[in-house]
């Protein structure tokens, strides 16, 4: 994606931090040259080095059968948030988007035998832990229909645009308009452009 060096985040750190908070994710292949997305929840982890995207596909979903030689790409979106034109200091300005999401490249294959139940069974530890027990055909029946896959991370790429090419007095407004909004996503970007304004 487009990223200005002044959005740009590049601490691995930071950026798997804010995968594991936004985990519901767009996968995207490209067969053929033609786009397809599939959105899911998805399981964010550390395997020493190297970082995997973790989930399951309906068996009838075809995007597992484009997994191959050709990197997919996950899309995690964090809050956004209209940044109207009159809230600041400084004049004259236009209106934009505050946001932040991160973009993970990497190869993509399918996994099977114990890793299916680990990755399904991961999933639900992470959403739904107090899930009530299912009887043991059930569960056979319900990961034959389904593809566990994996994505080794070979890049990642952050862009948090939070108006750092705007004056401390501009954001100061920006920030204090966002916290008295009703809306939820607005108080989280405002959450977001303070901790990057403490880490200034």
């Amino acid at each position: 994606m487009y990223i200005p060096a002044i959005n740009r985040v590049t601490d691995p750190d930071e950026l798997r931090q804010f995968m594991e908070a936004y985990s519901f994710a767009t996968l995207v292949t490209a067969p053929e040259g033609v786009p397809f997305a599939t959105h899911l929840p998805l399981l964010i982890q550390q395997d020493g080095d190297t970082l995997y995207l973790r989930s399951h596909l309906a068996r009838a979903n075809p995007q597992w059968q484009h997994f191959g030689e050709r990197d997919v790409l996950v899309m995690f979106q964090g809050p956004h948030t209209l940044v109207h034109s009159n809230w600041y200091a400084s004049a004259p300005n236009v209106p934009t988007w505050n946001y932040a999401a991160v973009h993970a490249y990497g190869q993509a294959r399918v996994v099977e035998g114990d890793e299916t139940r680990a990755i399904a069974y991961g999933l639900v530890q992470r959403h739904t832990p107090d899930m009530h027990a299912i009887p043991a055909d059930f569960e056979r029946r319900m990961l034959a229909g389904v593809v566990t896959f994996e994505v080794r991370v070979t890049r990642l790429e952050g862009k948090f645009k939070l108006s750092q090419n705007k004056n401390v007095a501009d954001r100061a407004e920006v920030r204090a308009h966002l916290h008295a909004s009703s809306d939820a996503q607005a108080q989280d970007v405002a959450a977001l452009m303070e901790a990057r304004e403490t880490g200034r």
